[in-house]
Formats: structure tokens, C-alpha cells, sequence
């Protein structure tokens, strides 16, 4: 990095137009000076894409411009045919790995992107989505802390037009109410250790995420709640949040229908606590 600025000195310039982060602004080195006990831990993250070139530059930025000092940014590409490819190979310097072959969806490229991933701890971005400023740095301080495995922070919605960011606070989550599907961690704002990896269903179209981190819930992982809000959610039209909701639902019940007769009810009893447990945030 450069003494003075991070990563941005070397990027290449924003489009026209385009400001603040992480168009001409970028993650504060000071985030950097004091490095915890053993060191920053390797952040691998892995970018799944197809078709997403109007969002996948902001992406890309939001990630390089973390100027978070243990990197590793895979970029896995499902052969798209607009301008994505330009833009990767603007980037390709600062990534570790990109590739544009076809695939077999989301689930696919996730599996063969943290196959090539060496780092400590593993995150994924979806190419319309972005992180905010700061976001590698409290994760990767958060790793050094405890014996933690999971992390999970919160999250903007950007949503309307004009688009206008919105704070998602989540609540501290139980590994059961992940486990049975009460909580849904947002994968955009959720990181693990490798020891914990474990494949996507690659049979999954929608809910690949969220099927993972049940697994991590069963074996009673709890995820550490992190209260800054680490990333942004674009809902636009064409985000699987509007096309595949008939598929998510579908996906959804076919895994209650192989779980255990009891999740049901756990599944009830992790919504009605975390009823009760805003109703008591809201009193305060």
C-alpha cells in the first residue's frame, strides 16, 4: 500500500459521475496501524456473477478498496456476454483469481471459487450486492477475539427509485434458530472459518446460503453478532429476491419435509423469541 492512500491511488479511475465509496473514496489506513495479536487473518472472498456488469465494478471496488492487508479475491464468472469481462480484465491485477466459463449457477461457482481459496476466513459477495467501508477490518479483528467460527453483522437494503440505503439491524442469533431456519444469516454480511467449510448444494437455486449455515447451526455453531453494518443488499428486479421467489419457497418446504418432526415447532418457538425480544428492545 502506499504510505499516504491506500489502493485507490492505483485503481483505475471511477466512471464518470460515480463518487463516494467506493468510487473516490476508500477504507481509512488508521483502520489498519494497530494489527491484533497474531497478526491480520487471510480474508478470502469469493464473487459469484452472471450477467450482473452494471453492478459488478462497484463489487469489485468495495472489496479492493477494504485496503484490508491479508486479501485473497476470487472473482468466478458464469461466461457472461455483457460488459462484465471488460471489467474483470481492468481489475485483473488485483485479483487473485477470475475466470468467465459457464457453470452450473450460483451454487457451482461458490464451490469452485473456495476450492481455490487459501485464506483463514471466508466470505462471498454476489456481484450486484457490495461491502461498506471498514467491513474487513472489524471481521478480521472480530477473528483474532475469542474462539468465535462465525460471524454475522449487520446490513444496509438498498432499495426505490431513487435508491435510498436503509439500516437492517439484526439481533443476535442461536445456533438452533439458525439450525432450523428461524434466522437467515445475510450471506453478504456473514463470514466463517475455513475449519467450518463445508460445500453449497449445488441442487440449490435459492437458498444454497442459507442451507449452509443451517449445517453450521447443527453442529452448534453460533454465529457472533457484530453490530456494524458491514454490507449493502441491492433489490432490483432482477436480483433472485424477485425472480426465484416462487423457487425459494419450493426449496424451503422440501427441506422442512426431510428435517426431524420437531423443527416445526423449534422453528415457531425461534420467531415468537425473537418477537418477544424486539418487543423488549423497542420498550427501552
Amino acid at each position: 500500500m502506499n504510505a499516504m492512500k491506500g489502493l485507490i491511488a492505483q485503481l483505475p479511475p471511477p466512471p464518470s459521475g460515480r463518487l463516494g465509496w467506493p468510487w473516490t473514496e476508500e477504507t481509512n489506513l488508521e483502520h489498519y496501524r494497530s494489527a491484533p495479536s497474531g497478526g491480520w487473518p487471510k480474508i478470502s472472498i469469493v464473487c459469484p456473477s452472471f450477467q450482473q456488469g452494471r453492478f459488478i465494478e462497484e463489487a469489485i471496488r468495495s472489496v479492493l478498496l477494504q485496503n484490508y492487508p491479508a486479501l485473497e479475491f476470487i472473482v468466478m464468472d458464469g461466461g457472461s456476454d455483457d460488459e462484465t469481462v471488460p471489467i474483470l480484465q481492468k481489475y485483473a491485477v488485483w485479483l487473485t483469481h477470475w475466470e468467465s466459463q459457464p457453470d452450473h449457477g450460483q451454487a457451482h461457482a461458490l464451490n469452485k471459487g473456495f476450492a481455490k481459496a487459501t485464506g483463514e476466513i471466508f466470505g462471498w459477495i454476489n456481484s450486484d450486492d457490495y461491502y461498506l467501508p471498514g467491513a474487513f477490518a472489524t471481521v478480521g479483528r472480530a477473528a483474532r477475539v475469542g474462539h468465535d467460527v462465525l460471524w454475522s453483522g449487520n446490513y444496509d437494503d438498498l432499495i426505490g427509485e431513487p435508491p435510498e440505503l436503509r439500516r437492517v439491524h439484526n439481533l443476535p442469533a442461536l445456533a438452533f434458530q439458525v439450525a432450523v431456519g428461524g434466522r437467515t444469516l445475510p450471506s453478504h454480511a456473514t463470514f466463517w472459518h475455513r475449519t467450518i467449510h463445508q460445500q453449497f448444494d449445488e441442487t440449490l437455486q435459492f437458498t444454497l446460503d442459507a442451507e449452509l449455515f443451517k449445517r453450521f447451526g447443527r453442529c452448534g455453531i453460533r454465529p457472533r453478532h457484530l453490530a456494524q453494518s458491514l454490507a449493502v443488499f441491492r433489490r432490483h428486479p432482477d436480483a433472485k429476491t424477485s425472480t426465484l421467489a416462487a423457487v425459494a419457497k419450493s426449496e424451503t418446504h422440501a427441506w422442512f419435509a426431510t428435517c426431524p418432526w420437531y423443527y416445526p415447532w423449534l422453528y415457531r418457538l425461534s420467531r415468537l423469541i425473537d418477537r418477544l425480544r424486539r418487543l423488549l428492545h423497542d420498550d427501552k
